[in-house]
């Protein structure tokens, strides 16, 4: 949910150190170690470019994203507020700072930068799919529902709005529409444990407990810790 695009490096690393470095060579180094997930490094480089112009909305955008993966949500979301105050015009700051919101539980003000960010950029399916995540956790079930189904219009090969139009069905009881939804979702992503999960949820629902129980040991073996306090309650009787 939070990556940045790939970039290559274009300079070696004897040529960007053996005199000043641009903005532009810095942004680079920063996102090569975006890449390598080596955050700490990132934000080292983002800061030189800071201190040259303190003005560098991309700047700001990427080190609120290396903030975000460190888990410190108040430093990402000042970052991201101050590249859209530098740049209003750009979705990615008004995205970023909707999933700080999302991860702090934070759903109206998430739902606020997510419809900012689809103005500006209306057809990106990542936007749909995790706007249709604050909405379910509003319980706006039917508004999350018609995000999701645009989301697998723009991304039909995204097992996630398939996966998550499915938990969003189990709300009213649609168990067969949202079995035919996880299966699409596996056959797009059949080593997501999630999936299984909700099969087995749904076989045990309706009376295929051995065939439920199947699925949640296929969540288990991949990792979907949730399913094995399911197989204890339900499957080892």
């Amino acid at each position: 949910m939070f990556k940045i695009n790939t970039f290559i490096l274009l300079f070696s690393s004897t040529f960007i150190f053996s005199c000043s470095p641009s903005e532009e060579e810095l942004i680079m180094e920063s996102r090569k170690n975006m890449q390598t997930e080596n955050y700490k490094e990132a934000i080292n480089y983002l800061n030189r470019v800071i201190s040259q112009n303190n003005d560098n909305a991309e700047a700001y955008n990427i080190r609120g994203i290396a903030h975000l993966q460190l888990l410190d949500y108040s430093k990402a979301k000042e970052d991201f507020s101050k590249s859209i105050k530098i740049d209003s015009t750009n979705y990615k700051p008004y995205y970023n700072r909707g999933n700080v919101h999302l991860e702090s539980k934070n759903y109206e003000n998430a739902l606020l930068d997510y419809n900012t960010a689809i103005n500006l950029r209306p057809n990106n399916a990542d936007l749909y799919i995790n706007r249709a995540t604050a909405l379910f956790e509003l319980k706006q079930y039917d508004a999350a529902l018609e995000d999701n189904r645009f989301a697998i219009k723009l991304s039909p090969n995204n097992h996630i709005p398939y996966l998550n139009s499915a938990k969003t069905l189990l709300q009213f009881g649609s168990f067969n529409k949202a079995d035919s939804l996880l299966n699409l979702s596996i056959k797009i992503a059949p080593n997501n444990g999630e999936n299984y999960y909700w099969s087995g949820f749904i076989k045990i629902n309706t009376d295929q407990k051995e065939e439920g129980c199947e699925d949640l040991i296929k969540a288990k073996n991949r990792g979907f810790q949730d399913a094995i306090e399911a197989i204890e309650k339900f499957c080892n009787e």
